[in-house]
């Protein structure tokens, strides 16, 4: 009697509806038993939004549902000049590429020429997250793909980084760097198959 009561059916559900997500799906819960609402639920809305990454859902009763969301973390914005209509898209940690819609500030990259190695886009979350472990301002990183090279500018330092091979081992030399802030010129990372990286310093 509790399960079909009309009482302990869904009539409210609470989120936060300023996340530029597709809610359709949050319609069909509405007037299901409380009671039987489970993860399996919300598949419809995890497929129109790749970007979110897990829900947490929990029952007020009687009616109501409260869903808090969590998206997967934003990377940098770029821009591919090597297609006929550039568009500024967004790189997500889970490797999802969209169009940007909002206006946040990231780091910015340019790819002026190509073609792209493999495993290009995972290189670049892995050297944004190694960055992001040091006193860096990444709204200021501006990053430039030659297709060869991979170039960081950041306030008066610009980094000729080489190829984009092993840039999370890169990025703690490159954040090392940056968060020193004394080196107002330029730095060229040099691609070596030792362990230790070296660097060559051309400051003021």
């Amino acid at each position: 009697m509790i399960t079909n009561s009309s009482k302990y059916r869904v009539m409210n559900i609470n989120y936060d509806n300023s996340l530029s997500l597709n809610f359709e799906s949050f319609e069909t819960l509405k007037y299901k038993s409380i009671w039987f609402i489970n993860e399996s639920d919300f598949e419809e809305f995890y497929s129109s939004n790749l970007v979110v990454e897990r829900l947490l859902i929990s029952k007020q009763f009687p009616n109501t549902l409260e869903i808090e969301i969590s998206t997967h973390e934003k990377i940098l914005h770029f821009t591919d000049f090597r297609s006929t209509l550039p568009k500024v898209k967004t790189l997500y940690k889970n490797l999802l590429i969209s169009e940007k819609i909002e206006s946040d500030l990231l780091p910015s990259l340019q790819i002026t020429n190509g073609p792209i190695p493999d495993g290009f886009y995972s290189d670049l979350i892995s050297l944004i997250l190694t960055l992001k472990k040091y006193e860096v301002n990444l709204e200021e990183l501006k990053l430039t793909y030659n297709g060869e090279s991979l170039i960081a500018n950041y306030i008066d330092t610009e980094i000729n980084i080489g190829s984009t091979f092993d840039l999370s081992r890169k990025g703690t030399v490159i954040g090392y760097i940056l968060e020193q802030g004394n080196c107002k010129g330029s730095v060229t990372i040099l691609d070596t198959k030792d362990e230790d990286i070296e660097a060559l310093f051309t400051c003021e």
